[in-house]
């Protein structure tokens, strides 16, 4: 109980909000010009039907900072991936908003840019998203045992699946 701090600075962001996750990134960019003694806490908010890459963002965060708050470059790749985020799923219209797959591989590409392995993160974004296809097919009534999750990257798993000669349909996500 001694190591428990107060937070200082405490932010609530809604997921789908431009101002709350630039409040969000000012927050962070507090805390990598060097602030001695600040704890921002964050609570998120979205919806329960968010779509995933919402989702995604949102555990990614929660799982960076929980995680990785001892590491070096965290808070530069927090501030790298609400900023992705933000230009990819905030600004763009859902039409243009890019695919979740990107929005996962994007989250490889700044960990390991930023000195964090991607290793944890390809476990726990498969196993999130994994669940999450469970839960809405359960939802929709479909039998455990008709349908099997295949997580991966997209061309790789896709072309492994299509070419097997005992898969007789496949649906990509």
């Amino acid at each position: 109980m001694d190591d428990v701090k107060p937070v200082t600075n405490p932010l609530a962001v809604h997921v789908t909000s431009k101002n709350l996750m630039k409040l969000l990134r000012e927050g962070i960019r507090y805390l990598i010009e060097g602030s001695k003694g600040a704890l921002v806490g964050v609570l998120f908010s979205t919806h329960q039907d968010a779509d995933l890459s919402r989702l995604f963002f949102v555990k990614v965060f929660e799982f960076t900072a929980s995680s990785y708050s001892h590491k070096k470059n965290v808070l530069e790749f927090l501030d790298q991936l609400c900023s992705f985020y933000e230009q990819k799923y905030i600004l763009a219209c859902s039409a243009v908003a890019e695919s979740t797959g990107e929005f996962i591989e994007k989250v490889y590409e700044l960990a390991e840019a930023n000195g964090l392995s991607s290793k944890p993160y390809k476990y726990f974004l498969t196993e999130f998203f994994d669940e999450k296809v469970r839960k809405h097919l359960n939802k929709a009534g479909l039998p455990p045992s008709v349908l099997n999750v295949v997580s991966g990257y997209g061309p790789t798993v896709g072309a492994a699946l299509a070419s097997h000669m005992d898969a007789d349909k496949i649906g990509c996500l």
